[in-house]
């Protein structure tokens, strides 16, 4: 299966907490996606009646039928649509009658608010119930043609963590970004039956620890042992503590990797974290972690200078789709560094081919979830 997947997890918002939320409502929260960031311009259109409204307030200042496709930017008295300026630094385009909105020609459903910053630059935020969201979510995160169970595992990783997101941001004007920086959502566009069942079937249910929502990361492949996640971010706590031996990830196209650069283009990439002298001439393994992975790495400019970065660090600047994981050993071969590891992604929490491996074998979804998320709980809090 030549399928790619989104590995990384970062929260949108700094604070890593745990969340408690009073639950009730037999309506799923909604959450807002920024789908498009500090842009000078972008296109929007609405296939159906739509109301222009003002944010915050909600006074509405325009009701029309269809648009056709219009260019709108930001101004120094607000936001223009089409010919119109707005005076107001953020808008909210409602559809009737659940119609598509599409910016830049990608359809969303649900509202978008277009929001103009200080700088100048706008922003649409597609405000929509997680549910909905989900759905434009689980295709790019997870193949629609694997067993429906590891699917269900994902919907459930992946509303549990929109929503941890929506309470650590509520300060902020989104929740969560439409790229690697929280989960790739793709809009209304990207929905598919099967992923569509998988977020039906689990429909309000999310995992908790303790009672309270955590962030539920998860990645492509942990290649046999899932990492702790106080290795990589702030947050301590016994589902995402790693140290799970994973036997089911085998299958993983990514679960051996291999790659080679020049000591050139590494210095080129390390950019400002290259601080030697000398132009560099080794790198070594300088401490592991408990799950075998490094930890950091030290590097030599060949002058007797030598300065050590983190190995998160490290692949980051070589790039995650080169560097697939810190699970790898090195050898140097003249002006060349070879790289031979396993895995592919941060390794914390669920383990997506793993799930693939685990559902093949019958287990349940409920079961893979509890093996990835030691000590937590499935629950339905809507």
């Amino acid at each position: 299966m030549k399928r790619r997947f989104r590995i990384y997890l970062i929260g949108v918002c700094a604070a890593v907490s745990f969340c408690g939320t009073v639950w009730g409502s037999s309506q799923p929260p909604t959450v807002r996606v920024a789908v498009v960031r500090d842009t000078k311009e972008l296109t929007l259109a609405v296939e159906g009646a739509f109301d222009i409204s003002t944010v915050p307030g909600g006074k509405k200042i325009y009701h029309g039928g269809r648009l056709a496709s219009a260019k709108v930017v930001a101004t120094e008295k607000g936001i223009k649509i089409y010919q119109t300026v707005y005076e107001a630094s953020s808008l909210r385009i409602s559809a009737r009658r659940k119609a598509a909105i599409f910016v830049n020609r990608r359809p969303y459903r649900g509202d978008i608010v277009l929001a103009r910053s200080a700088e100048g630059t706008l922003s649409a935020i597609n405000v929509l119930d997680v549910e909905s969201y989900l759905k434009g979510v689980l295709v790019h995160e997870i193949s629609p043609k694997w067993p429906i169970d590891a699917i269900k595992a994902q919907a459930i990783a992946a509303r549990t963590y929109a929503l941890y997101q929506k309470e650590i941001c509520s300060h902020r004007p989104y929740d969560l970004v439409a790229d690697t920086s929280s989960q790739v959502y793709g809009g209304f566009s990207s929905e598919k039956n099967k992923t569509n069942r998988a977020v039906n079937f689990t429909f309000g249910e999310v995992l908790l620890y303790r009672g309270k929502l955590f962030p539920a990361y998860f990645h492509a492949t942990c290649g046999g042992s899932t990492e702790n996640a106080a290795e990589l971010w702030k947050v301590n706590i016994e589902p995402l503590a790693g140290g799970r031996l994973c036997s089911f990830c085998t299958a993983s196209p990514h679960y051996y990797w291999s790659a080679s650069m020049d000591f050139k283009a590494i210095r080129k990439k390390l950019g400002p974290f290259y601080t030697l002298q000398g132009e560099l001439k080794n790198i070594f393994v300088e401490e592991r972690n408990a799950s075998g992975r490094i930890r950091s790495l030290r590097l030599e400019d060949g002058q007797g200078g030598s300065a050590v970065i983190s190995a998160k660090d490290f692949r980051q600047m070589m790039g995650p789709d080169v560097v697939r994981s810190t699970n790898f050993t090195l050898a140097v071969e003249d002006s060349k560094v070879v790289f031979s590891g396993k895995g592919w992604g941060h390794g914390v929490g669920l383990c997506q081919w793993g799930a693939f491996g685990m559902s093949r074998r019958g287990y349940d979804y409920k079961e893979i979830l509890a093996f990835y998320y030691p000590g937590s709980r499935v629950a339905k809090v809507y």
